[in-house]
């Protein structure tokens, strides 16, 4: 999760998913809210690879930038894309944007050093 300030937010539940995250609590000897936030950011994850994934599959973003997306490192987006079985269609503007990216990466990691 991101060091910011959190957010609060407010949802309403229809009163099964509501006694689902307290059965779930009970069990993890967590609270309903600890629980529910976990939740959400699980789906949120599973949410941005799926983004990820289908962009790149769209030939919308190249590996690297559905890695961004997808919140992960470009070798586990190459994973994530070969469990989707999803054929490599990497061009050769792909591979100069992932080289670009890759060099303004390692600029920011010397600078930072």
């Amino acid at each position: 999760m991101s060091s910011s300030k959190p957010v609060q937010l407010n949802i309403r539940l229809p009163n099964e998913a509501a006694s689902d995250l307290d059965i779930l609590a009970g069990e993890e000897h967590a609270s309903r809210v600890d629980v529910a936030r976990q939740i959400l950011q699980d789906g949120i994850d599973r949410k941005k690879k799926a983004l990820a994934l289908r962009l790149y599959h769209e030939g919308r973003a190249s590996k690297s930038r559905a890695a961004k997306i997808a919140g992960v490192s470009l070798w586990e987006m190459m994973d994530l894309i070969d469990g989707a079985a999803i054929p490599s269609g990497y061009t050769l503007q792909q591979a100069v944007e992932d080289v670009r990216d890759l060099v303004a990466r390692l600029r920011t990691l010397g600078k930072s050093a």
